[in-house]
């Protein structure tokens, strides 16, 4: 049993090797929301949350707000198991996803640390070692020639970022891609929404053509009938990413026939058994499943997302994390990827040692 003594509350924003560019957004320095939580042992957790108003609706400012008040829920309660967490931070308030997420990490990580166990050892079983991870190309001036370098370190899968050229510059990108990388790479292009109905319908009625492995979102979230529309314009599988928050959106988007697969959020599900109960489903309904972080998330997170991936059911679409951006990160023990693959850090819990001078260093 442990003893929650102290929660702090981080709001950060760390360097990007480059400028990040995407459909509708471009992202020059990230920002994400650290949780630590301590025990009456000394034994700290921690969690985080990217902030993304375009994506969940929290702002950094109002993920403070909750987690304050969920911190004042639970401050000296006692837990035993990772049951207890679960209950505890859905029951704590109404919606606030990405607040609850990083507080449950954290807690979670704290529990299996005070259990000696790993956080893939207390959330779920093990169904596979290695973690093939995706490479993101956003557009660089010479991203052939990236592509073509990360293949030689090891990467077997690639996402093309969309939406923000003219939809035959997208397309002669995507194909130049797969001439580069063959076809035995996973080859993807993500449009973040970005397209307006019709020129997502004009995209997917083309993209067959490119010879992608699937084609992710070319338009906002809420527009299921245009995704379905899209689906049937494609022999290749669609993929959701904005439009799925929850299990109830994948039950939707599976009804409709309005997507063969999806990348699923921790920030989004606002739990690591509500995000396993999801891939669960899809398993059951053979659609595809990437699991993901947000672009510019910290070691934090993409521990999180390893320790997740090593349990989930289903991982046919691979990994996003982000480390490998980032142009400085905030664990004394840097995570590492080697051909293509998070290694996750050996040890309690997540595995990692926060430097919380770096923490400080990149408070905002």
């Amino acid at each position: 049993m442990l003893k929650i003594k102290e929660i702090t509350i981080h709001n950060i924003a760390l360097p990007l090797q480059e400028t990040i560019r995407m459909s509708k957004v471009i992202i020059e320095k990230s920002n994400s929301i650290l949780v630590k939580v301590k025990s009456t042992d000394d034994i700290s957790g921690w969690g985080e949350a990217a902030s993304s108003l375009s994506m969940t609706g929290e702002s950094s400012a109002g993920m403070i707000l909750a987690l304050e008040y969920i911190k004042n829920e639970i401050i000296n309660k006692e837990i035993e198991s990772i049951g207890e967490i679960y209950e505890l931070i859905q029951r704590s308030i109404y919606g606030n996803y990405a607040a609850k997420s990083a507080i449950e990490v954290a807690l979670v990580d704290l529990l299996a640390k005070t259990q000696k166990k790993t956080f893939s050892e207390l959330i779920g079983i093990k169904q596979r070692e290695e973690l093939p991870i995706i490479w993101r190309i956003a557009g660089a001036k010479n991203e052939t020639d990236e592509a073509k370098k990360m293949k030689d370190d090891g990467f077997s899968a690639f996402k093309i970022k969309v939406g923000a050229n003219t939809i035959p510059e997208d397309l002669s990108r995507a194909e130049n891609l797969r001439r580069v990388l063959g076809e035995h790479i996973q080859l993807t292009a993500d449009a973040n929404a970005g397209y307006s109905s019709k020129d997502a319908l004009d995209l997917c009625s083309k993209i067959d053509g490119a010879v992608l492995d699937y084609m992710e979102q070319p338009v906002n979230g809420y527009d299921v009938e245009t995704m379905k529309k899209c689906n049937s314009l494609m022999d290749i599988p669609l993929s959701a990413d904005e439009g799925i928050h929850s299990q109830s959106d994948l039950i939707l988007h599976k009804k409709m026939d309005a997507a063969d697969g999806a990348s699923l959020k921790l920030i989004k599900f606002g739990g690591i058994k509500a995000l396993l109960l999801a891939v669960d489903y899809m398993k059951e309904q053979n659609m595809h499943v990437n699991i993901s972080g947000k672009a510019g998330d910290s070691s934090v997170s993409a521990a999180t997302i390893g320790h997740i991936s090593h349990v989930a059911s289903k991982l046919d679409w691979f990994s996003n994390v982000s480390i490998q951006y980032l142009a400085d990160d905030i664990i004394k023990n840097p995570m590492t990827i080697q051909d293509g693959k998070i290694i996750l850090k050996s040890g309690l819990g997540l595995g990692i040692e926060i430097d919380e001078n770096k923490v400080e260093k990149y408070k905002i």
